[in-house]
């Protein structure tokens, strides 16, 4: 998964603004009050080892539809919505998740410094690219502003070209009177798009996100 950090964006409506990353950061219980305090605050999480404190900062549905698509289980996907994330299962994911940075981009989180972002307005809503930069290894992080104006990491709108796939044939597995995962994906749907826009036209990743998004009647 994650092999898609680095590609461009292609937001529509696009406004820009870049800052610096502050001397020090904290990790917050909710959203940010920047994008780049947003990703700050996941990869000081990340590179801590602090799992349950990196899944408040990345938006919550997106979180649990990705965990639930691995599985394809429905049941799983009710539980985590009803339940929340549990505490292995959010270990195990961001544990294959750092591993999965690491082998497709060759950066280590715990040596990413962001050093930027970049706003812009798509679909409606309020996204900014972060860059980070390693010695290893650059990455390109999206984050969203949410309802409460403030801002979180954006799963989908950055590693949709990894997920896109595996929600593919889940949405093809659904039975028929199952329709609440989908329509949880569909809330999703600027998120999608800005992936989508995000990567190269006839690439096999734009046709998957293309895929699902008509799946999804975005």
């Amino acid at each position: 998964m994650c092999a898609f950090l680095l590609v461009g964006c292609g937001g529509n409506e696009a406004t820009t603004s870049s800052s610096s990353a502050p001397a020090s950061t904290t990790v917050p219980v909710a959203g940010s009050a920047t994008a780049l305090e947003a990703v700050t605050a996941w990869l000081d999480a990340l590179s801590i080892g602090r799992y349950r404190l990196a899944d408040d900062t990345v938006v919550t549905d997106q979180f649990v539809l990705v965990l639930a698509v691995e599985s394809y289980s429905v049941e799983f996907y009710d539980d985590l919505m009803a339940d929340g994330v549990d505490p292995s299962v959010s270990t195990t994911f961001w544990e294959s998740f750092e591993a999965g940075v690491r082998g497709f981009t060759g950066a280590d989180i715990t040596e990413v410094d962001v050093v930027g972002e970049r706003r812009f307005t798509a679909y409606g809503r309020d996204f900014a690219e972060v860059e980070g930069q390693s010695p290893r290894g650059d990455l390109t992080i999206v984050s969203i502003r949410g309802d409460d104006e403030t801002w979180r990491v954006d799963l989908l709108a950055t590693f949709g070209p990894s997920f896109a796939p595996l929600f593919n044939l889940w949405v093809d597995r659904l039975p028929a009177d199952v329709v609440h995962p989908v329509e949880d994906l569909k809330r999703q749907l600027p998120s999608l798009q800005v992936a989508r826009d995000r990567v190269q036209p006839g690439s096999d990743a734009r046709a998957d996100l293309d895929g699902l998004l008509s799946r999804l009647g975005g």
